[in-house]
């Protein structure tokens, strides 16, 4: 049996969970399932109960207070690219390796901004809006006020070539 024990909160795959219980132990509660997200407290609390020193986090809350309640932890990984929800220097302070993500869900993001590209370009809140509304009484004004643009042929201005940015023009390339 492995010496570590990991306290999971973060939603995992059935086969990376099984992957990870051949290095160490493993309790697994993703706060997408059980729609609990702890606080520092909380958390500190709950890593003493199961005696973890691997947290996995992705929206749950680890600061200073969490970290002088818990001296066995040793390692905390973020699912994110963000980490304002850890302290990390306090991590750090107290000699726990603290990782995250970048780049995770990029593919997702830059999909939602091709999304955001063509509702804008093609006035779909607009039109949706109008159909809800009710407003449509002319049979020629849709085709007047609501007429968008194509994307097609258009040079699109990218701000930062990130993960986020490198795929957002590579999807604009294939228009």
């Amino acid at each position: 049996m492995p010496n570590d024990h990991a306290l999971i909160l973060a939603p995992f795959s059935d086969n990376q969970l099984a992957r990870l219980r051949l290095e160490l132990g493993v309790t697994y509660q993703s706060w997408m399932d059980s729609r609990k997200l702890y606080g520092p407290d909380e958390l500190a609390q709950r890593l003493l109960e199961e005696n973890c020193s691997v947290l996995v986090i992705e929206s749950d809350f680890a600061f200073a207070e969490t970290f002088e309640q818990v001296p066995g932890l040793r390692f905390v990984g973020i699912c994110r690219a963000a980490t304002n929800q850890v302290d990390v220097e306090a991590a750090t302070k107290c000699g726990i390796v603290v990782v995250n993500t970048p780049g995770r869900n990029a593919r997702a993001v830059a999909e939602h901004t091709l999304g955001l590209m063509l509702a804008l370009a093609r006035k779909i809140p607009q039109s949706h809006n109008y159909v809800r509304d009710g407003s449509w009484q002319d049979p020629t004004e849709p085709y007047t006020t609501l007429r968008g643009i194509e994307l097609h042929g258009r040079t699109v201005g990218i701000i930062g070539l990130g993960a986020i940015g490198l795929l957002v023009a590579e999807i604009c390339h294939a228009l």
